[in-house]
């Protein structure tokens, strides 16, 4: 049987969760002969019973920087190799791959540091090493100003990005790097694939249909949707604030306010901010590590959400629910944008400003329903492309 390798996913994460599953089902759809492999190593980890009930495969040898010698043709394995019979394993899996597709929302840029884009390119390496094609989905490319943090990365972009089949940058700005920097033609500009997909055929990710837990929500209810990373260019203190602010907004407005966690990183972030408002039953700690599936399923129960992880953003639009969005990237920008919601953004880069959060609330509150058909309307158009129909319906890629 021959294979496919999906890196850049995972399943702790909801966003790269549902981008891991899209894949899986694109893919199983267009080659069902072929054994699909995710390669994860905190997911490569988990005990056996959590791995089989999937239709894929996990593995967890990450390459290094390829080396070749008399003694050892192959290739060297970061950490996990433990014994002959896993290298043979790992050599079998990459000598018989078709191709490998990349689903990181965003890895490569010098914002990252040297491990993570080195971990990157690496996979570009091996592929190349292995003759493997190798397509980059959708995700945020940039900025490439590397210097002494990042020796040698910028030499290694400029040797391998050229070597895969195609770039799929999802923001113009990622687009424009990629081409003016190393002068690439295999870039495209496309949107999410959470957002591009239209449907995921359960069956194709799973042995047996999973139980779905979705809480009852009470009505005039919004939910809020922190993110840690804001913490990380801002103040953590300020972050606090405004997220805290924006629920004493919410209750003037007599809402349920739902507090909810979309990624593990977020949970504590998540208890500290209903410990705040401890005493006041209107706002309800939903302490669950949701599927990204139930995720999809709980968000349209709210009449709109306060959301900061890109991927909640993506859910809800999927589902017409509108968001006020506080953001620290551009991917963010770009997405609210394509959406006609580009009035709802705030960079949490920049000085938060209570007020004008206050009146995007006030917007919210007479106009979600609108917002909701705008939002279906432009949602209509972005799921007219699906970058998977690159890889075409043959069995062999």
């Amino acid at each position: 049987m021959r294979n496919i390798i999906v890196t850049g996913g995972e399943l702790f994460n909801k966003g790269a969760q549902a981008m891991t599953f899209i894949a899986v089902s694109e893919i199983r759809q267009r080659f069902p002969n072929h054994e699909i492999f995710l390669l994860s190593e905190m997911d490569f980890a988990r005990p056996q019973a959590e791995k089989e009930i999937y239709n894929f495969r996990f593995m967890g040898w990450y390459p290094v920087k390829f080396a070749r010698s008399r003694k050892n043709p192959m290739l060297r394995m970061l950490c996990s190799i433990k014994n002959r019979r896993e290298y043979k394993e790992a050599l079998e899996i990459y000598q018989n791959c078709d191709a490998l597709i990349d689903i990181s929302g965003y890895a490569l840029g010098s914002n990252w540091s040297q491990a993570t884009c080195d971990r990157y390119l690496n996979h570009l390496e091996f592929a190349h090493a292995f003759q493997i094609p190798v397509y980059l989905m959708p995700q945020s490319f940039g900025p490439f100003a590397f210097g002494d943090a990042h020796p040698g990365i910028d030499a290694r972009c400029r040797k391998l990005l050229p070597t895969a089949k195609v770039i799929f940058a999802r923001e113009q700005e990622g687009y424009d790097a990629l081409t003016k920097t190393y002068g690439l033609t295999n870039v495209r500009l496309a949107q999410d694939i959470v957002l591009s997909s239209k449907e995921v055929d359960l069956s194709r990710i799973f042995k047996s249909p999973p139980n779905f837990n979705i809480p009852a929500i009470l009505p005039n209810s919004t939910a809020l949707i922190p993110n840690t990373m804001n913490a990380n260019v801002s103040e953590t203190g300020a972050v606090q604030q405004s997220y805290a602010d924006i629920i004493h907004t919410l209750l003037r407005y007599g809402r349920n306010v739902y507090i909810i966690s979309h990624s593990v990183m977020d949970a504590a972030f998540c208890r500290s901010l209903k410990e705040l408002f401890a005493e006041d039953e209107r706002v309800i700690l939903l302490d669950r590590d949701f599927t990204c599936l139930e995720f999809n399923a709980l968000v349209k129960r709210f009449d709109y959400c306060v959301a900061s992880r890109f991927h909640s953003i993506v859910h809800a639009y999927k589902n017409g629910i509108p968001c006020i969005v506080l953001g620290w990237a551009t991917k963010y920008h770009d997405l609210l944008k394509q959406f006609k919601q580009d009035r709802y953004m705030f960079d949490v880069r920049k000085q938060m400003d209570s007020l004008e959060i206050a009146n995007a609330i006030a917007r919210m509150e007479q106009q979600h329903r609108k917002e909701s058909k705008i939002i279906l309307a432009e949602l209509s158009k972005v799921q007219n492309l699906n970058v998977f129909d690159i890889l075409g319906k043959s069995e062999n890629i």
